[in-house]
Parts: C-alpha cells; structure tokens; sequence
C-alpha cells in the first residue's frame, strides 16, 4: 500500500541502496589514508592554527572552518578498517598516524597561546572542558555516518559535516592552550571576567578527544563487520580491547554527566526563581523587572567523594549585586535541592558581574 502510493505521488519509486566499494578499492584507500605526509601536515597545522586563533576569539564561525580543514579523521577512520580486518600493519601505521598529528595540534596551539601570552578564556574554551556521555553518542552517531558514507561512492561528500559534527582538532586546540595555564583561569563573559575558577582546561579538552576518538574507532569497526569487510572470528581480539577502552572511558563520562544534570538542576533554581516559585526578597518584589536581567554566564559542577562545588558566575543589575538577600534565597533552595542527588555536602562559589543601565531622553538623563 505505502509503495503504490509513492509510485503514485513520484512516477517509479523505489530504495535505492547505493553500491557498495570494493573490498579491493576501500583497502588501499585506507591505506594511502594511515600514511603521513605533507599535505597531511599542512592541512592539520593550518586547522591547528585556525581552532586556536578561534578559540582564542571566540570566534564560532572560525572554529567551525577549522573542523573542515582538519584531516585527522581519515586516519581514524583507516584505523578502524584495520581493526575490522586485521591488518597489524594498517592498525599500527594509522595509529603512528594519529599519535603523530594529536601531538602536532596540541604543540601547535600551545606555542601559539605562549607567544600570544594567553591569561584569559572565554566560552569557545570553557565549553570544550566538560565532556560527558552526551559527547560520547555524538561521537558514535557522526562515526556511523562517516564510516558509512565512505563504503558508498555516492555519500563520499558526507564527511565534511561529520568532521564539523565530530570536532577533532577544536579539544585539542584547548589542550594546548590549557598548558599555558596556571592551576587557576581568569574567565571572560561580555564586559566582566572573574579569576580564581578552577582550571580544568587541558584535562576535560583531552578526555572530549579521547571521547571522540574512541567513540569513532568503535562505531566504524561495527559497520566495517556489519558490512561483510571484515569478521568477527578473525578481529574479536582488537574489538574487546576497544570495547574495554569504550567501558574504562564511560566512568568518568558518566561521572561528568551526574555534574551536567546537577548543573541543568541549578539553572533550573535560577528558572523556578525568575517565575516566582521561589519566594524573592523585598528588593524584587518592589522592582520585578529587575530579575530579567540576571544571566547565568557559567556553571561548573565537580563532585570529588560525594561533595559537591558549585562555581557560578552570574550577570546582574547592581541594585541585587548589593543585596545579598537575594542569593542566599536561592542557595539555600539549591543546597536543599542537591540532597535528591544523595551528596554529602554542596559548596556554592558565588561570582557576581554587577551590570549599570543608562536610560537618556530629551530631558535629561538618569543611570
């Protein structure tokens, strides 16, 4: 029924499954992939200096040009293909490959950041240094896809937006610059920065690599095997060593994923508050428009034996930023809240950005 129905809306409609590449052709395209050479080189150090410039910017648009640029992915993806038909000599070249090119992108960008003299990050960075389980799927979905595409000729143009959807060489770009910091960062939100924030850069960035690298090795190992190019009896050996790799990474992605749900219940403290579930303090309730100009400009969660610390950062009008009253509220509400999570204790460091409004008119003007 379904079927004459599309012929009757399209002429002849039917699934068009796409020809598979050879065994033949797709092996010795994974093996000119897992060889290093100079365009390989150059590509990845342009890509390399495009992220971290961007990064350093904060620029989106750049970072996003610098996903395109980078190469790696190819030898990832050759890796894999050699995992799935066990050549050691494959496996072992395209991971030289690979070694290779994560040292090159994070020297590159921590030379940069050195000579730049680089104090400061800003969201670009801050939001490559918290990865959990949600990076991990992104990671498998955007390797299906890649590892899929490069079995069929006519999805080939595909992998451009899985390198965006993947971001290899973005985290370690941060890696590099997170060198150059100290044990503490100075972060930037609009007009205002706050120091004292602990630094998590180089560490979080490398395990969001490692996320995506693992994530991809495995999610194309298991459409090589789907797709017949190699067997199960003959690779078993390398796809438990990866899965064991996969489970040993899930522990602290899964870890981070509990601080990224304690972090989305906080904002939700700050939502329940805004609407009025909260009981405000005087100073609100006389002026309510005032609380529609806070902003949450960071959040960070570490949770180290069942305690909880919460940094924040938050954006408000001067008249609150003078008002203790108003914080207290909330973190107590927010304090009380982390007990539904069992933790122990929850500490709150509490940075606040005061913001000023000018209003002018043809009478004058008043702050």
């Amino acid at each position: 029924m379904l079927l004459d129905a599309l012929n009757r809306l399209s002429g002849q409609w039917q699934v068009n499954l796409e020809t598979r590449v050879a065994r033949t052709e797709l092996y010795e395209k994974r093996i000119a992939s897992s060889r290093p050479s100079l365009g390989f080189f150059v590509l990845l150090i342009s890509s390399a200096v495009i992220a971290t410039l961007g990064l350093i910017s904060n620029s989106t648009a750049v970072v996003i040009g610098a996903m395109i640029v980078a190469p790696l992915m190819d030898p990832i993806l050759s890796l894999s293909f050699g995992l799935a038909v066990s050549d050691d000599k494959l496996i072992r070249r395209s991971f030289v490959t690979v070694l290779l090119g994560v040292i090159t992108v994070v020297v590159t960008a921590a030379l940069i950041s050195s000579v730049l003299d680089i104090t400061h990050v800003q969201s670009e960075i801050l939001g490559r240094t918290t990865p959990n389980l949600i990076d991990l799927g992104i990671a498998v979905a955007a390797a299906v896809a890649g590892s899929f595409s490069m079995t069929r000729e006519r999805l080939s143009s595909s992998i451009a937006g899985v390198a965006i959807a993947v971001a290899l060489v973005p985290p370690l770009c941060v890696s590099g610059i997170g060198l150059n910091l100290g044990h503490e960062i100075t972060a930037v939100f609009g007009r205002g920065s706050v120091t004292g924030l602990s630094n998590q850069v180089a560490e979080g960035s490398f395990l969001l690599f490692l996320a995506n690298l693992i994530g991809i090795v495995v999610a194309s190992l298991m459409v090589f095997l789907i797709q017949q190019y190699g067997t199960i009896t003959r690779c078993w050996r390398n796809l438990l060593v990866w899965l064991g790799l996969l489970g040993l990474l899930c522990i602290p992605l899964s870890s981070s994923l509990h601080d990224f749900s304690l972090t989305q219940e906080m904002n939700a403290q700050f939502s329940r508050f805004k609407a009025g579930k909260v009981e405000r303090p005087p100073v609100i309730q006389k002026n309510p428009g005032l609380w529609r100009r806070v902003r949450v400009m960071y959040s960070n969660v570490r949770v180290v034996n069942n305690k909880a610390v919460v940094d924040l950062v938050i954006n408000v009008p001067e008249a609150l930023a003078k008002n203790d009253q108003t914080f207290d509220r909330i973190m107590t509400s927010l304090v009380e809240r982390s007990k539904d999570y069992g933790l122990d204790d929850t500490v709150v460091n509490v940075n606040v950005i005061p913001n000023h409004s000018l209003s002018y008119s043809s009478k004058g003007s008043e702050g």
